[in-house]
């Protein structure tokens, strides 16, 4: 099937509805390409361009002009491996809403941290109005000095939410200005227990070049992770391995086999 049949195939499909419009690359088909399997139907025919697949998705949500386009990147996983997990700064931001960025600091570092953008600064005053959900940042950043204190009050609270500062992650710092800069604009990614790795990438009421360009910076962060000297491999562990496909689809759209991407 040639690019403009399918294409058409597809645009026809969408506008009878989103039930049609998700024959092509199932989240079935994403899963067995994670194990390895040979998915029946999945010839070459079906892969499009970067720029194509953009365009057809563009094309069926027509309606939802700033919803998402989503990536699926499957990797060869096994049990005993390394989860792939990683971090990026995609050349556009493709998060709905911005982050909200705390900082606990003082003296310096918090005027370090204002200048640099942060939503709220300051110390220990900050925490009833975060245990009280007055608050809501979305990443917390703390100095050496006040992590005591933090971790005493806030723990059980910032923990399970994935928020509480670690040295590790480098929410934990004394150069909080540099740390709030990458706070605002930093993604991160993990696969699930497949090997499957989702994200928001672009979205739908960009250009097509700006879609194609931000796909392009995920894979490559994607691929620099799951390398064998990648520098998310744990230390002990099997290494994961390359990339076996990538998919890009929309709200209503089908998932959509991109052959350029790797």
């Amino acid at each position: 099937m040639s690019t403009a049949a399918f294409r058409s195939l597809v645009h026809s499909r969408a506008v009878a509805g989103p039930s049609y419009a998700r024959t092509f690359a199932s989240t079935s088909r994403v899963y067995a390409a994670a194990k390895g399997k040979q998915v029946k139907g999945a010839a070459d025919s079906e892969a499009l361009s970067i720029k194509d697949a953009a365009a057809v998705l563009k094309a069926i949500e027509v309606a939802s002009p700033s919803s998402a386009y989503e990536i699926a990147i499957t990797t060869k996983f096994t049990r005993g491996q390394a989860v792939p997990r990683g971090k990026i700064s995609l050349p556009k931001d493709s998060r709905a809403k911005a982050e909200t960025v705390l900082v606990f600091a003082s003296g310096k570092s918090a005027n370090a941290a204002k200048e640099a953008g942060a939503h709220y600064v300051g110390g220990e005053e900050l925490i009833p109005q975060i245990l009280e959900s007055k608050i809501q940042p979305t990443k917390v950043i703390c100095t050496p000095t006040l992590l005591p204190v933090v971790q005493k009050q806030l723990a059980r609270f910032l923990g399970p939410k994935g928020l509480m500062p670690a040295e590790k992650r480098g929410t934990v710092t004394l150069t909080v200005g540099p740390a709030v800069k990458q706070a605002q604009g930093t993604m991160n990614w993990k696969s699930d227990r497949h090997g499957v790795i989702r994200a928001p990438v672009a979205r739908v009421n960009w250009t097509i070049d700006e879609v194609a360009t931000n796909v392009k910076a995920f894979v490559s962060a994607v691929k620099a992770g799951t390398s064998n000297d990648g520098a998310e491999a744990a230390i002990g562990k099997k290494k994961p391995s390359s990339i076996l496909q990538v998919f890009l689809s929309s709200r209503q759209g089908p998932g959509i086999r991109l052959s350029d991407a790797m």
